[in-house]
C-alpha cells in the first residue's frame, strides 16, 4: 500500500521575481510560494546554500530539506552529459506540470517515430515518457477520475528532479542530473494495491529501457517467488545486465517490520529512513535489514501535485525515498562519477563514502537504529571551493578508492 499524506490543498504558484510586490492575502498560491514556511527546525528557514538559484520556494526557505541534503552541490551550470534515469513506480505523474515537463526521460525512438507504431520494438506503443501498467497505455497527464486528485507520483517525481531556476516553484537535488521515467503501477484514489504481475512487467520495462535508479515510495507486505526473483536479478545478482539501484521506502506507521522492497537483504537496495526534527528517526519506523540505510527528511516537504501548476506541503516516509533517489541521481550524474557502473557507484560512492559520513541521525528506538544512521546528502561532491552549509568540511579532491 502507498503510504503518504498530502497536508495541503493543491495550490497554483505565480511567478516570483526579485523585487516583486508581496502577494495579496487572498492569493494562497503566491503566499505559499513566497512566504517562508516554518514547520521544521532541522535547518533554519533562512539557510540558502546556493543564492544563485531563483526558485521562489527555495529562496524563501521553504525547501529546508534541500539544503539539509546539500542538494545544491549536485547542481551544475552546464547541462549534464550523463543524466541518470530514475524510474518512479507510483500512480503516474502529471507530465505537463511545469516542474516536470522538461525533466522527463524521453524514449527518442518513440518521440520521433510514427504515432500508433511500436517504433523501437519493445512491445509498447508510443511509450515516450514511460508506461501506464494499470490501464495499459502510454503515460499521459492525469485524466478522468485522476485529474482533480492530488497525485502522489507527481509529488515524488518533483522531489527527485523538479526543474530549477524557473523563478517559481521549487528545485530538487536531481534537478540537473536526473530524468524521470514515469511508471504507473497503482490506481489513483483508494486503489493502492500493488499487483505482483503488473509490478514485474514494470520492473522489466524500467531496466530494459535504461533506468539506473528505481524509486519505490510504495511498499507491500506479501511477495511472490516470481517477484522475489525479479528483484534479486536487479538488486543482487553480480554482473546482472539489469542491475539497478532500488531506493526503498521504510514505513513509519508502527509496523514491526518493513514491507518490500525494503525488506529484501539485497546489496543494491538503498533504504530511506524517515527523519524528523532534531535529526530524530520517526518513532514508528519499521525495522529493516542491516545494509545501505540512510536518513532523509520526511515531514514539512514541499512538492508538486495535481494540476498544471499545483504545489503542496506533505508529510510521510514516501518523501524520504524520493529525496534520497534525487540525491543519488544528482551525485551519479556528476562528471566525477558519471562513468561508474552500477556496482562501482554502490561500492565506491554509496558504501565507500556516503555511508562513512560523520553526519548521523540521533539514536533510534529499535535495531538497527540504536546507533543512528548516516544522513543522506551530496557532501561527497564538496570541494575546497564549493561546500554546503551542512557539510562539516570540504571533501578533498582525490582519486576515488578502488
Amino acid at each position: 500500500m502507498l503510504r503518504h499524506a498530502l497536508a495541503a490543498a493543491v495550490l497554483g504558484l505565480t511567478p516570483c521575481a526579485a523585487g516583486a510586490q508581496a502577494a495579496r492575502a487572498t492569493d494562497l498560491a503566491a503566499a505559499f510560494a513566497c512566504r517562508p514556511q516554518s514547520c521544521s527546525t532541522l535547518v533554519p528557514a533562512a539557510a540558502v546554500d546556493d543564492p544563485a538559484d531563483n526558485d521562489c520556494a527555495y529562496r524563501n526557505g521553504n525547501e529546508w530539506w534541500l539544503d539539509y541534503v546539500a542538494g545544491s552541490l549536485a547542481w551544475s551550470a552546464r547541462p549534464s552529459q550523463h543524466p541518470i534515469i530514475v524510474a518512479v513506480f507510483d500512480d503516474g505523474a502529471a507530465i505537463d506540470h511545469p516542474a516536470l515537463r522538461n525533466r522527463l526521460w524521453t524514449n527518442e525512438a518513440e518521440a520521433h517515430g510514427k504515432p500508433g507504431v511500436d517504433d523501437d520494438g519493445n512491445g509498447y506503443i508510443d511509450d515516450v515518457h514511460g508506461w501506464d501498467f494499470v490501464d495499459n497505455h502510454p503515460i499521459a497527464p492525469p485524466a478522468g477520475e485522476c485529474r482533480d486528485r492530488p497525485s502522489h507520483g507527481t509529488f515524488m517525481a518533483s522531489l527527485i528532479a523538479a526543474e530549477r531556476n524557473r523563478g517559481i516553484g521549487m528545485a530538487a537535488a536531481g534537478s540537473d542530473g536526473a530524468r524521470v521515467m514515469v511508471l504507473r503501477i497503482v490506481g489513483c484514489g483508494g486503489d493502492t494495491r500493488v499487483d505482483p504481475g503488473r509490478l514485474k512487467r514494470a520492473l522489466d520495462y524500467a531496466t530494459r529501457m535504461g533506468a539506473r535508479i528505481l524509486s519505490f515510495s510504495a511498499h507491500w507486505n506479501v511477495s511472490t517467488p516470481e517477484l522475489d526473483a525479479a528483484f534479486r536479478e536487479i538488486a543482487d545478482r553480480p554482473d546482472s545486465p539489469r542491475a539497478a539501484i532500488v531506493v526503498a521506502s521504510v514505513p513509519n506507521k508502527g509496523e514491526a517490520q518493513a514491507g518490500y522492497p525494503a525488506a529484501y537483504p539485497f546489496r543494491r537496495i538503498v533504504r530511506a529512513v524517515p527523519v524528523g526534527d532534531e535529526d530524530r528517526i520517526s518513532p514508528g519506523t519499521s525495522s529493516i535489514p542491516e545494509g545501505l540505510n540512510f536518513g532523509a527528511p520526511s515531514a514539512c516537504v514541499i512538492g508538486a501535485t495535481a494540476g498544471p501548476s499545483g504545489f503542496a506541503i506533505a508529510n510521510g516516509s514516501s518523501n524520504s525515498t524520493a529525496i534520497l533517489a534525487g540525491v543519488l541521481a544528482g551525485i551519479w550524474a556528476n562528471p566525477r562519477y558519471a562513468k561508474f557502473s552500477t556496482d562501482e557507484f554502490v561500492a565506491r560512492v554509496i558504501k565507500g563514502r556516503m555511508a562513512q559520513s560523520a553526519r548521523r541521525s540521533r539514536a533510534g528506538l529499535r535495531a538497527p537504529y540504536l546507533s543512528g544512521v548516516p544522513l543522506a546528502d551530496a557532501c561527497t561532491l564538496s570541494t575546497e571551493g564549493r561546500s554546503a552549509q551542512v557539510c562539516a568540511r570540504p571533501m578533498p579532491e582525490q582519486e576515488e578508492p578502488r
